[in-house]
């Protein structure tokens, strides 16, 4: 009876420790199952990627406001006067043009005249030839007759022998008046440029 009674006791635990186990073998299976099934029902459920994608660039150009100042360019002929008693000084006008200007009301007020100089020093070093070009010695002579001085914006006009340098040069012209001719004195010497209209 004790053997009995020992293999009852001991048995019954040993089942329950099988039977735990073959559960937790077969929970452990499951769960991989459902793992690699919902991952690969997950590719499968979705649909290939075949979006194509377009970009494009639009410019647009803004129209012309009616507040936007008008500008002209002007043809200069000849663009080089040489200046000088020694004919030292080279004055070349590199671009001409003007910007029509107007009050708060948009009512003309004139235009202003921009010239892109560029003057050379035709002096040898050992000659040691000074000058400057004076905008407000020149003229610039208008359609309407009169003639106007200038001022320099920015740049000079005075470069070093065997040198050139640049000048920017401003003229305001009243209402209705176009540039005729611009005239350079240099030293006595006076020499004159066309400006036309493009």
């Amino acid at each position: 009876m004790l053997n009995n009674d020992y293999n009852f006791i001991f048995a019954k635990p040993l089942n329950h420790l099988k039977m735990i186990k073959n559960i937790s073998t077969l929970a452990l299976i499951c769960t991989a199952v459902i793992a690699i099934s919902s991952c690969s029902s997950s590719t499968k459920d979705k649909p290939a990627d075949t979006t194509i994608t377009k970009t494009e660039t639009t410019v647009t150009v803004p129209a012309k406001s009616e507040n936007a100042p008008e500008t002209v360019d002007y043809s200069v002929m000849p663009d080089s006067a040489i200046l000088g008693k020694a004919r030292e000084a080279l004055v070349k006008v590199t671009s001409a043009s003007s910007m029509e200007l107007k009050d708060a009301e948009g009512k003309a007020t004139g235009s202003e005249l921009t010239l892109n100089l560029q003057v050379t020093n035709k002096s040898t070093l050992e000659a040691k030839k000074f000058f400057s070009v004076s905008s407000s010695d020149a003229r610039l002579e208008l359609d309407n007759g009169t003639s106007i001085t200038g001022r320099e914006s920015s740049g000079n006009t005075n470069p070093e022998p065997e040198a050139s340098s640049q000048a920017v040069w401003s003229f305001q012209l009243p209402p209705n008046a176009s540039p005729k001719k611009l005239n350079f004195f240099l030293d006595g010497t006076r020499v004159s440029v066309g400006l036309s209209k493009k």
